[in-house]
C-alpha cells in the first residue's frame, strides 16, 4: 500500500506540472517557438531533424533556424493552421532532442508569413510604430493624475511620464539561411503509393531505408518513425542504408504504407523496402 501511494503521489505531481507547463503558455497561434536546442547541430541536419519531427502534425509552411549572436538554440515552426501547432506543441513536449529537452511554446506574435495569408498583415515600421503609439497612451491614460486648480489657473489633467516605447518582439517570419525552404520540403509529402516491384516483396516486420540523404541518420528517422505502433529500433549499418525493426509483420505494413515515398528533401524521398528475416 506504500508503494501504491507512492506511486500515485509521484503521477499526481506529474500531472500538476504538466497542468503548469501548459497554463503558461502565450497566447496560441500557428507558429511555435522552440528552445533548448543543442546550437551546435548544424543547420541543415537541425532544420530536416525539425521538419522530420513536426510535419506529422500539419503541413508546415517555413521553419526558421537563425545563428545569430542570442538566436543559437532557438527554432521557430510556422504551420499553416492554430490546431496543427497545437497538436504538435502537446505531443512534442519536452521530447529528447538531440540530448536535450525540448521547451515549446506558441510565439508571442503571428509570423508574417501567416499574415499575409489570412489578410491582416501590417509592415514591420508602421507595426512598430503602432505598438509604440498604443504603448504610450496606454500609459498615458493609466497613469493620469488630477491637480487641484491653482491661483485661478483651470483644473488640468498631467501625465505622467510614459514608459517609453514598446520592446520589438522576435519576428518569426524571416527566411531561413541556405537549403531548401520548409514550404518546398513539405509540398507533396503524401506517402506514394508502393509500386508493382515492391507488392511482389514477402512483407515481414523488418523494412529496409536505401539511398538516404548523407545528413539523415539514425536519430531523424527514429523519429518519423517511433510515431507507428510496434516500433522497436532504427539500424544505420553505414551511411545512406538503415533497417527498421517492429515486433511483426502488420506493425511494419502500417509504417510502410504511411512513410513509403515521404519527402525528406525537395528532390529525395524515402524508399522503404521489406527486409529479410533470418
Amino acid at each position: 500500500p506504500a508503494i501504491r501511494l507512492k506511486k500515485m503521489t509521484e503521477a499526481a505531481a506529474a500531472m500538476e506540472t504538466k497542468k503548469d507547463t501548459f497554463s503558461n503558455l502565450n497566447e496560441p497561434n500557428s507558429t511555435l517557438y522552440i528552445s533548448n536546442i543543442d546550437w551546435k547541430i548544424k543547420k541543415a541536419i537541425l532544420r530536416r531533424s525539425l521538419h522530420t519531427l513536426f510535419s506529422r502534425h500539419g503541413k508546415i509552411l517555413e521553419i526558421v533556424t537563425l545563428r545569430n549572436e542570442g538566436l543559437r538554440g532557438q527554432a521557430w515552426v510556422i504551420y499553416s493552421h492554430i490546431a496543427a501547432a497545437t497538436a504538435a506543441l502537446r505531443a512534442e513536449q519536452g521530447f529528447t532532442f538531440f540530448g536535450k529537452d525540448l521547451r515549446i511554446d506558441y510565439a508571442r506574435e503571428k509570423s508574417d508569413r501567416v499574415a499575409k495569408l489570412d489578410g491582416t498583415f501590417v509592415p514591420k515600421d508602421r507595426r512598430l510604430k503602432r505598438e509604440r503609439e498604443g504603448a504610450i497612451n496606454a500609459n498615458a491614460d493609466s497613469n493620469r493624475v488630477k491637480l487641484s486648480p491653482k491661483d485661478g489657473e483651470n483644473k488640468m489633467d498631467t501625465p505622467l511620464r510614459s514608459s517609453g516605447s514598446a520592446a520589438p518582439l522576435i519576428n518569426a517570419s524571416p527566411q531561413a539561411e541556405g537549403g531548401a525552404t520548409a514550404s518546398s520540403i513539405n509540398e507533396g509529402s503524401l506517402p506514394l503509393l508502393s509500386d508493382p516491384e515492391q507488392e511482389k516483396e514477402v512483407p515481414s516486420n523488418i523494412l529496409f531505408a536505401g539511398s538516404l540523404p548523407k545528413d539523415c541518420n539514425e536519430m531523424m528517422l527514429a523519429m518519423l518513425f517511433r510515431q507507428y505502433a510496434g516500433y522497436k529500433e532504427v539500424r544505420v549499418p553505414r551511411q545512406g542504408l538503415a533497417f527498421i525493426e517492429f515486433d511483426d509483420e502488420p506493425h511494419a505494413t502500417a509504417a510502410f504504407k504511411a512513410l513509403n515515398g515521404f519527402k525528406l528533401t525537395a528532390s529525395e524521398n524515402l524508399d522503404l523496402k521489406y527486409g529479410k528475416t533470418a
